[in-house]
């Protein structure tokens, strides 16, 4: 699989970033003149306008190979949205997406920091630390922030962890009554095709968590509420077949990028 490349920044894309959302509706009309409508599902997609500014030489490289590499429009890759969220189901833990055991209770309509009902609650009710995760299939080897905003009625602990299948990253946080925003970030070497994010529990612990949200960049921005689609697009592909950079200076180059999926 192909995806498309981060920045040596960790970025994906440059703000400002153009983003929108395609549809079709069918209308049939009939012989006395009633007008039936249908969304065409088959007919929606998602583009991106991407300005780059300010592209080291080896930047501008990888875009250019990149590009090469797909044959223009011909080809497909994964795009990971800069501007969504790339969990699923960011406020449904109990949903499958979610992978647990079930002694690791989940409770929604819990109480946000945002006057809302639309945190979780996870419990642990076993004798060992027990985690909750999603799957991202995305690239192992970019760089990642997994944020989100935790709570609990009492001080205790909770791991974030980001793993593939050859390398892990974990980090432990001390929690509290009050609402408290944690991240953790980083990348790994390697060529593993998926990235697992988890939030574990001690035995008993129990924590109610909203703003759940993975990012393909160095740092947090705010936070995407997502139900079952999100940020992942393993069939996009370019909108021109010819890439177009500009050289403004020493390593300074610049360039803009269209980019079509289904959504």
């Amino acid at each position: 699989m192909l995806y498309f490349p981060q920045l040596s920044t960790g970025a994906v894309g440059q703000y400002p970033i153009q983003k929108r959302r395609l549809s079709r509706t069918v209308i049939n009309e009939a012989s006395d003149g009633a007008r039936h409508k249908l969304a065409d599902s088959n007919a929606a997609a998602v583009e991106w306008s991407l300005n780059f500014q300010t592209l080291t030489d080896d930047e501008r490289d990888a875009l250019t190979r990149f590009h090469g590499s797909v044959e223009g429009q011909w080809g497909d890759f994964t795009f990971l949205d800069p501007t969504d969220n790339l969990l699923c189901w960011s406020e449904k833990l109990d949903d499958a997406v979610w992978e647990r055991n079930l002694l690791l209770t989940v409770t929604t309509g819990v109480a946000d920091p945002q006057g809302g009902t639309n945190a979780n609650r996870i419990s642990n009710t076993g004798a060992g630390p027990l985690a909750i995760q999603q799957v991202v299939n995305g690239p192992g080897w970019y760089e990642y922030a997994f944020s989100l905003q935790a709570r609990s009625d009492q001080a205790q602990q909770l791991t974030l962890i980001r793993s593939t299948a050859t390398a892990s990253q974990s980090s432990v946080y001390e929690i509290g009554p009050d609402w408290m925003p944690i991240l953790l970030s980083g990348k790994f070497a390697g060529t593993d095709p998926s990235v697992t994010f988890g939030i574990q529990l001690q035995p008993g612990g129990s924590a109610d968590l909203f703003a759940i949200q993975v990012e393909a960049q160095i740092g947090a921005s705010g936070y995407k509420k997502t139900l079952s689609n999100c940020g992942v697009y393993p069939n996009a592909r370019f909108l021109d077949d010819d890439l177009t950079i500009q050289a403004d200076g020493p390593s300074q180059h610049s360039c803009q990028i269209r980019i079509h999926t289904r959504a």
